[in-house]
């Protein structure tokens, strides 16, 4: 056989192996790891949804408080820039967002009613606001509740807590009504 000949069946060859390559690879997703087509036993699997069977009941969750919560003092005096501090907090997603359950007024946010867990405290009430010192506002802000309320401590510091307390004591003066607890 000519040289040209051995040369022409090389590159057929490299050329069906290719075109196998690529139709064997093609509708493939690549691989998160090298970017190229997974095989048939490498092949990612779907994110699955929730393990079947009951899902835990947090609506029943409530305060784990420390018992002396209620004697914690706050440092922060409640003066208009605190008020105003903590109002800022009270309204950041990135921070408090307290807003998203408890709503601008502190009386429940209702666009958001439906995807919460359980109707969350009215802030404006002003007989439960008063019926709690500003510690076991503080801790209850801190701590939150397991699966109903976010704790305040993993996105404020203690300061910015303190402020929020400030301004959820003025929520509940400015409402101007004593509301039925729910």
């Amino acid at each position: 056989m000519q040289k040209s000949n051995k040369l022409v069946i090389v590159i057929v060859i490299l050329v069906v192996t290719s075109l196998a390559i690529t139709l064997r690879s093609f509708g493939q997703e690549p691989s998160p790891e090298t970017g190229k087509p997974q095989t048939e036993t490498k092949k990612a699997t779907p994110p699955q949804p929730n393990p079947p069977g009951p899902q835990p009941d947090f609506s029943k969750n409530t305060w784990e408080l420390p018992a002396d919560a209620e004697k914690t003092k706050n440092p922060i005096e409640a003066t208009e820039e605190s008020v105003a501090k903590g109002k800022e907090l009270y309204l950041a997603k990135m921070k408090g967002n307290c807003v998203f359950c408890h709503g601008e007024t502190g009386a429940g946010n209702q666009e958001n009613l439906p995807k919460l867990r359980r109707t969350p405290a009215d802030l404006s009430n002003k007989e439960h606001i008063a019926g709690m010192s500003d510690g076991e506002l503080f801790w209850k802000i801190s701590k939150g509740i397991n699966g109903i309320m976010p704790a305040g401590e993993k996105r404020m510091t203690e300061e910015e807590r303190w402020h929020v307390v400030n301004y959820v004591r003025r929520l509940s003066k400015e409402s101007g009504v004593i509301n039925e607890e729910r």
